[in-house]
């Protein structure tokens, strides 16, 4: 039995949901042999009655067979309904608490983690392997169940009314049932590819639909369509070996009834000759045998799903295996007191770091600015403050306490991002501003702090210009937008959230001067006594933090504030000279200190 013990664990966890069904469950299950008997019961009064009109039986004696069997055909149909809605219902039930338990599992994994996977398996392994164990849950409870009521009981039975009849069918079944058992180990394993080839599929074709536009653009669509035909292919022949193994099975328990009908006629003709056997238990064996052969040719269709469900069970519980973001921590309120100590910071699997020995301080309500060029380590720094990744222990404190020693949930809380690349759900960019708080846009009093802070990301002057304002429906990740209205709209919902941080990555990088200029008036305003982080390539925007950090290939080489960096005439000297004539040739206006914005 070491053959079983793969399903009894890769099912472990699908059986756990389905005892929260237990009583359905269980009713479903008591019900099955109820079914079973009674179907078992018809062969029996049918070949009795045909014994009785053989030798001259009464009308009186037919009727009651007939009544008889016309209530054991009411109780079997009850039966079958009754276990079938039951047990169909819980199984879809467990599909639905799966999913659910697989979607709260995987917001709890790294950050990490979503950087070596691809949506398009997980995409698979979340709806069509779910699918698959469903049928473990229900179909095979069902049916399973029903299969091995009426096997042993129908073999009994048949024993009990005739040993050498009973025992050439049966010895017929088991040659069967031995060929399945040989099939099974190579229908699980390309059940397993089967499933990995269309997890493959569905990856691709994301990842060709959302970047379309780039593929028309450089147009390599012959290219991406081979690539997907070259896919499509190793699907088509993981499924067509698969087929013809699911074929071999069903070829078997099909053939199975002809041949175990031919051996009873052949011996049970014999038995009826030599009056052994009467023409009514000849017929009550063939009955036995039409009801036997149904259940067969479901176990060789189970034995054939099996692996495919099994394969789909490993393929979640590998989902399952990542281990989850720790929870754990200090939940105090934060006010957004930065320091980093010395901190130097190696992605998984590199071998080159990211960040160098960066050291600073800002205080609560205090601003940063971070400038460097592509590389440079600024995103790498915003990502450690959120801990998408965790640093080194005693280098990143927050209002004085350890990263590491605080809550993730609570350290997120205190920061609103507004990333250089933002995403846009498929909805109206007033519920993408409104994205934290569901029923935001439902309260007066939200919709003023929602427009205050629309209008201090110069979001308001593009609204008269879409078809529906606030109420416009944004294609998938905002693709109807240009990139400076999509940053807006994200700077839009950081400021609304009204947290004691602000995390803006290169946010202003597409937009234009003059919208930029007003932007970060209107920051000047909507920030209050928020501590602020920007990271940006153009120093306009960086001009007006308490401390600038210049970063180059993970290293500090200048820090100061705008005017001292400027004195020190180093490369942020340099590089606020260029960006100064280059606006000044644009024919932007210069400032009140005569400096360009």
């Amino acid at each position: 039995m070491l053959w079983l013990r793969p399903l009894t664990h890769g099912f472990r966890r699908p059986f756990r949901h389905l005892r929260r069904h237990w009583r359905a469950v269980a009713i479903g299950l008591a019900l099955v042999p109820v079914h079973a008997a009674a179907v078992l019961c018809m062969p029996s009064l049918l070949g009795g009655a045909l014994d009785q009109i053989s030798a001259g039986g009464t009308a009186d004696a037919l009727a009651t067979t007939c009544w008889i069997l016309l209530g054991l055909a009411a109780v079997e149909a009850g039966a079958r309904f009754t276990a079938r809605k039951l047990l169909i219902d819980a199984s879809r039930e467990v599909e639905r608490s799966l999913k659910d338990e697989l979607a709260r599992h995987l917001q709890r994994v790294p950050i990490a983690w979503f950087d070596r996977s691809r949506t398009g398996d997980i995409t698979a392994r979340m709806t069509q392997d779910v699918e698959l164990v469903r049928f473990v849950m229900g179909p095979l409870l069902l049916h399973g169940g029903s299969t091995l009521f009426l096997l042993p009981a129908g073999a009994w039975l048949m024993v009990t009314m005739n040993v050498p009849v009973a025992l050439t069918s049966l010895g017929v079944l088991s040659s069967v049932l031995l060929a399945m058992r040989a099939l099974l180990p190579r229908l699980h394993g390309w059940s397993k590819r089967s499933q990995e080839a269309i997890a493959a599929i569905s990856q691709r074709a994301q990842e060709d639909f959302a970047g379309v536009r780039v593929i028309q653009q450089f147009a390599i669509t012959d290219r991406q369509r081979a690539a997907m035909a070259t896919r499509n292919r190793r699907f088509l022949l993981a499924n067509l070996r698969l087929v013809r193994l699911r074929s071999l099975m069903n070829a078997l328990t099909h053939s199975s009834s002809g041949l175990v009908m031919l051996s009873v006629l052949t011996v049970g003709g014999h038995q009826v000759i030599t009056g052994h056997l009467t023409v009514g238990q000849l017929f009550q064996f063939t009955g036995y045998l039409g009801l036997m052969t149904f259940p067969l040719q479901i176990l060789g269709w189970t034995i054939a799903m099996i692996p495919r469900a099994l394969a789909g069970a490993q393929r979640i519980e590998e989902l399952f295996a990542v281990a989850p973001e720790p929870r754990d921590g200090a939940q105090p309120e934060l006010r957004g007191a930065i320091e980093v100590r010395g901190l130097t910071f190696t992605y998984p699997g590199s071998d080159r770091p990211a960040l160098r020995d960066v050291s600073f301080s800002l205080p609560a309500g205090g601003r940063l600015g971070l400038v460097g060029p592509v590389g440079s380590g600024k995103s790498t720094l915003i990502g450690l403050l959120l801990r998408f990744y965790d640093p080194p222990r005693g280098t990143v404190f927050v209002d004085g306490r350890d990263v590491l020693d605080l809550a993730p949930d609570v350290l997120r809380r205190l920061f609103a991002l507004a990333p250089q690349e933002p995403f846009l759900f498929s909805d109206t960019i007033g519920n993408n501003v409104a994205f934290h708080a569901a029923d935001l846009l439902e309260r007066d009093a939200s919709k003023g702090a929602r427009d205050l802070a629309i209008a201090a990301a110069a979001l308001d002057q593009d609204l008269p210009r879409l078809p529906g304002g606030l109420d416009t429906v944004v294609g998938e990740r905002g693709v109807t937008l240009s990139g400076g209205q999509k940053q807006r709209v994200s700077l839009a919902r950081a400021l609304l959230s009204d947290r004691p941080a602000l995390l803006l990555d290169d946010t202003l990088s597409a937009v234009d001067a003059n919208t930029e200029r007003r932007i970060l008036d209107g920051l000047g305003q909507a920030r209050r006594a928020r501590t602020m982080i920007t990271v940006s390539h153009r120093l306009s925007v960086v001009r007006d933090a308490d401390l600038i950090l210049i970063l180059r290939a993970g290293h500090v080489v200048e820090r100061g504030d705008h005017h001292t960096l400027l004195r020190s005439n180093g490369a942020y000297a340099l590089a606020w000279r260029r960006q100064h004539e280059a606006q000044a040739l644009a024919g932007e206006e210069p400032d009140d200190h005569g400096e360009a914005r």
